[in-house]
């Protein structure tokens, strides 16, 4: 456990060197100081020297949170506006075993380098170092602040998964606003500075985890969440694969379903190990590309016996009107195939409108059924069924349907919708096939074209049979070499495929729960109801066996309502003091990962009017306030006799004088100006 030993801020002014400091001891501390006086500086200065900054929505190094006070200028007793030279502030922080740690970090300066100082348990400094506030704080191991401190506090990393599936890490501030609670929006909501932009997923339930020392549930969320984030990645990569295969079956007209990306991950791969594309073409569409390129080799080498071996006849003079005949068949085939496109076109089109058509009705006659069952819903245009026009039940002598009719009306018009959906369908399937046909026409109408033209350019019988063979086998060679290129694409998609399934099917997908949250979470749980009974949350007292639990985000309810909706505004207050305190104590019985020490800036500041403020103060006399094993720093004003009852009940008090928390360091040969060091008084 962790407890802060001292605050202090320093610097020089163009009057001289200025300082301000408290010191704090363990248990319960409550620093009564006047408004104004200083106490939030005091606060910022913990945030700013644990590199916190981004809990307040600042850029990383931005001293902005932080007054003019130690920025600019500065008033001191019997003088105002003073021109600030430099500042720093200083958090000195105490091990259980006794070791210290000295945080020195520039404010009017640099701030992006912080000065650690490892002190023994006699003070006295044994390291030196100078580490970065915010630049690749967790990842730097040797530079990095937050390394440095997490590793000193003997906390340990916290793996968490980002938005983008990417492994990231727990920083301090994120659980920093499940112990700090600031004057400004702090007290707003539960976790009101966590830190979202960082894109960690569930971070605000992560961090509950984490001070609870409930690591194992924190593994568990990771290795869920990293599943998920695995999941989400291979469907990605089988809708992308998908997509190519889809891609290169209809640009040879092979439609099927077989290698869709539905369903999950399982089931994809389930059904893409159990075929092959080769495979899949030859059974769906009886398609073997082996035979096929076997077929067309032994035509090439028939085509080169005829034009190198073969005797030519004299006397054929068939080769220019076979040329012409071909493409004669191949424009009627190409007009054909256009034809047959252009009227599933337009059917298509057609059954879209119908389609279009049906679903309207389909809603108006939901509406109209809804309407007579329950009561719900108001009709405002009365179409006819037959024509759709709207009509005016005053003008027609229009009869009622009962809802009977009605369902059985809403039955066919399903009936319909489903024919219709199918007709779409498969017209898109021959759709498809037909474009393929069709490119494929156009392509050999283009050969055979060239081919026509390169007969009719020889002269003589046996020029033009050599020049008709000459083209017959330019067109076998490149129809193989199409082949071969189709079955190249099917090989590297199937390579892929597999290699998307060994991937799959190495990925993890169960998760054995060891965690021991439960039992963390029984004793926040009591912890919780103990504290919100002692801070006197309305809607807790108001019952005698309050039923309160902790939904799956750690966010308390009172039977079936969310505890902040319960109770009066001024509530609030009280639910994130009793939330962040319970936590505390909790992690502190079950053996966590709480640094040990809980900051409450302005309290009453929430609720200042007397009635509140005596709950507060019976609250802070309590036996479970005085109880508690965590450094509480609380920073408030308070009045004489409310001291006075926190002295006679034992409880810590510092009350330093003076009007303002920074003073002049006063020289040896200069009266003494500023206030005297923070008076720390408790019953004895």
């Amino acid at each position: 456990m962790i407890r802060i030993e001292e605050i202090k801020i320093s610097g020089e002014s163009d009057v001289g060197a200025f300082e301000g400091s408290f010191k704090f001891k363990e248990g319960l501390l409550v620093v009564s100081a006047n408004n104004n006086f200083g106490k939030s500086l005091a606060v910022t200065s913990i945030a700013w020297c644990l590199g916190l900054e981004p809990m307040f929505g600042l850029q990383d190094n931005d001293p902005s949170r932080f007054p003019i006070a130690v920025r600019e200028e500065v008033d001191f007793v019997g003088k105002s506006n003073v021109a600030v030279r430099s500042s720093q502030s200083i958090l000195t922080l105490r091990r259980a075993d006794g070791l210290g740690l000295r945080l020195t970090r520039e404010i009017l300066g640099n701030p992006s380098q912080v000065l650690v100082e490892e002190l023994g348990v006699d003070d006295v400094v044994s390291r030196t170092s100078k580490l970065q506030a915010r630049k690749q704080t967790m990842k730097d191991a040797s530079a990095g602040l937050q390394n440095f401190l997490f590793a000193w506090c003997s906390l340990p990393r916290a793996p968490i998964v980002t938005n983008r599936g990417d492994e990231a890490e727990l920083y301090l501030e994120n659980i920093a606003p499940l112990f700090y609670i600031d004057q400004s929006e702090g007290w707003t909501d539960l976790q009101a500075l966590q830190v979202y932009r960082y894109g960690l997923l569930e971070i605000s339930d992560v961090a509950v985890e984490y001070l609870l020392g409930a690591t194992g549930a924190i593994a568990g969320r990771f290795e869920r969440q990293s599943i998920a984030a695995t999941d989400a990645r291979l469907k990605a990569e089988a809708a992308a694969l998908s997509l190519q295969v889809e891609t290169l079956f209809k640009r040879h007209g092979w439609v099927t379903n077989a290698w869709s990306d539905h369903g999950g991950v399982s089931a994809i791969v389930k059904r893409w190990s159990s075929q092959s594309l080769i495979n899949s073409i030859s059974k769906e569409f009886n398609v073997n590309l082996s035979e096929r390129q076997t077929g067309l080799r032994e035509r090439a080498e028939k085509l080169r016996n005829y034009l190198t071996q073969e005797k030519l006849d004299p006397n054929n003079a068939s080769a220019p009107s076979d040329a012409s005949q071909k493409v004669v068949e191949l424009k009627g085939k190409r007009h054909q195939r256009r034809e047959e496109l252009r009227i599933l076109r337009r059917q298509q089109s057609d059954q879209q409108e119908l389609l279009t058509s049906i679903k309207h009705r389909l809603d108006s006659a939901r509406d109209v059924l809804r309407l007579k069952k329950e009561g719900i819903g108001r009709i405002e245009i009365i179409e006819c069924p037959t024509c759709h026009r709207s009509v005016d039940p005053s003008t027609f002598q229009l009869t009622s349907q009962s809802a009977k009719s009605v369902e059985a009306h809403i039955a066919a018009l399903e009936r319909d919708r489903t024919l219709i959906l199918s007709n779409i369908t498969s017209s898109e399937r021959q759709i498809v096939r037909l474009s393929a046909d069709l490119t494929n026409v156009e392509y050999d109408l283009r050969e055979a074209e060239r081919a026509l033209s390169t007969v009719n350019q020889a002269i003589g019988t046996s020029r033009e049979q050599l020049a008709k063979a000459a083209s017959d086998l330019a067109s076998t060679e490149t129809e193989i070499e199409r082949i071969a290129e189709t079955s190249q694409e099917l090989l590297g998609l199937q390579t892929r495929i597999r290699d998307w399934i060994d991937k799959a099917r190495a990925a993890k997908s169960e998760i054995i729960d060891k965690s021991d949250l439960n039992r963390r979470l029984k004793e926040f749980s009591g912890r919780l109801i103990e504290l919100l009974t002692a801070l006197g949350h309305s809607a807790v007292a108001s019952q005698p066996n309050p039923d309160l639990s902790l939904d799956e985000h750690y966010i308390p309810y009172l039977g079936p309502r969310r505890l902040r909706s319960l109770g009066s505004a001024s509530d609030h207050s009280r639910l994130v003091a009793a939330y962040v305190l319970a936590l505390a104590v909790a992690s502190e019985a079950e053996g966590g990962l709480h640094p040990g020490f809980v900051v409450l800036d302005e309290p009453l500041q929430q609720n200042p009017d007397d009635t509140h403020r005596t709950f507060f103060i019976d609250f802070l006399t309590s036996d479970t306030a005085r109880a508690l094993k965590v450094q509480t720093i609380v920073f408030t004003w308070l009045h004489a006799p409310e001291l006075d009852r926190l002295r006679a009940k034992g409880v810590n008090v510092i009350t330093p004088e003076g009007d303002h928390f920074l003073h002049l360091i006063p020289t040896p040969d200069s009266p003494k100006t500023g206030p005297t060091p923070p008076e720390e008084e408790s019953a004895v």
